[in-house]
């Protein structure tokens, strides 16, 4: 990492500037143009817009330099109450204009010792340039300042990293990622095609509400799967914790699929002795969900094993206890806890 003190110490990453005053305008230009061929990825919406710095030189003498400004956190953004006073320049080039004070207050080691106190006189434009990408650190500058990040689209891999650069520049990521938060949310958006990797990254920091949220899409989850790296990631708490969901729910549904449907009283046409093809019914329908040992079970797969049961059953008052027996258990099952 290394500080900048004002606008001329930039001006040697651009050769051939000449003295003068300088001015800052947008360009105008295709900004998806320009981003694939300097700079990262444009996003759904983009992470940074192209500006030039233009010398107002004579005509022969001018000179127009390239480069990348945070879209979210522009100059003197309008949405803050405070003007900036220290810009952040990313591994790729692209500068955020950001608050010290909101910074040093998120981040016990001032992002590593590189943000000044807000006591300390600096010059207009002071710059720090940081080892994260202007995507992560977007994630990141989103999170301190408790916006959400969910327009420009970050891939998992981009909100992964920015938890970890969390974590590198000392920021505690309790009040910042959970559920309830912009990050964890849309960390959460994941889940139904991520959510182990959710799982294990929210193991690895001690996310519990996160990881709490994620374990529920992890019912259908194959625990062979699980390799042995994946189990030293998720450490041996949380891998408990998962195989302890998958094994209580098991033993729950071994627990209230035995009782059979309660026997109707007897008529002319169905005695008592008759009502053992419920008995048999029920056996044989639950024995199927046992052997399939779903943790995942929904209402429909308990239906869709026991209802079709009632084809061999003539009597009516039979029929009505299946169902009653059914739906008791579907109301029971839904009752059994679904997180860790």
């Amino acid at each position: 990492m290394g500080t900048y003190n004002d606008w001329t110490d930039l001006l040697p990453f651009f050769s051939g500037f000449p003295n003068g005053d300088i001015t800052i305008h947008a360009e105008n230009d295709d900004i998806q143009s320009a981003a694939s061929s300097v700079g990262p990825p444009v996003s759904p919406t983009p992470v940074f817009d192209m500006v030039s710095l233009q010398s107002d030189a004579t005509p022969q003498d001018s000179l127009d330099a390239t480069f990348f400004v945070s879209t979210a956190f522009p100059a003197d953004s309008v949405d803050s109450a405070y003007p900036t006073d220290i810009m952040l320049l990313s591994s790729d080039s692209v500068f955020f204009h950001v608050h010290r004070i909101v910074l040093r207050a998120a981040s016990q080691n001032a992002f590593k010792l590189v943000i000044p106190p807000s006591f300390a006189p600096i010059s207009r434009g002071h710059m720090v340039a940081v080892s994260e990408t202007s995507t992560v650190l977007n994630i990141v500058l989103h999170t301190i300042y408790g916006r959400t990040c969910s327009d420009y689209a970050p891939s998992f891999e981009d909100l992964s990293a920015a938890v970890r650069a969390l974590v590198d520049n000392d920021v505690s990521l309790e009040g910042y990622i959970s559920p309830a938060t912009p990050l964890g949310n849309h960390i959460l958006t994941y889940a139904p095609c991520r959510a182990l990797e959710i799982y294990i990254l929210a193991a690895r920091y001690c996310l519990n509400d996160l990881a709490i949220a994620a374990s529920r899409h992890l019912l259908s989850c194959n625990l062979s799967s699980i390799t042995d790296d994946m189990a030293v990631d998720m450490g041996p708490i949380y891998l408990r914790r998962l195989f302890t969901l998958h094994t209580e729910r098991l033993e729950s549904l071994k627990r209230i699929l035995m009782p059979p449907p309660h026997p109707h009283p007897a008529t002319s046409t169905c005695k008592f002795g008759d009502q053992s093809k419920v008995v048999r019914a029920w056996t044989l329908a639950t024995a199927y969900l046992i052997w399939d040992s779903r943790v995942d079970l929904t209402a429909n797969n308990i239906r869709a094993a026991i209802i079709p049961m009632e084809e061999h059953l003539k009597c009516l008052l039979c029929r009505e206890a299946l169902r009653s027996r059914t739906n008791t258990l579907i109301v029971q099952w839904a009752s059994i806890k679904e997180t860790i």
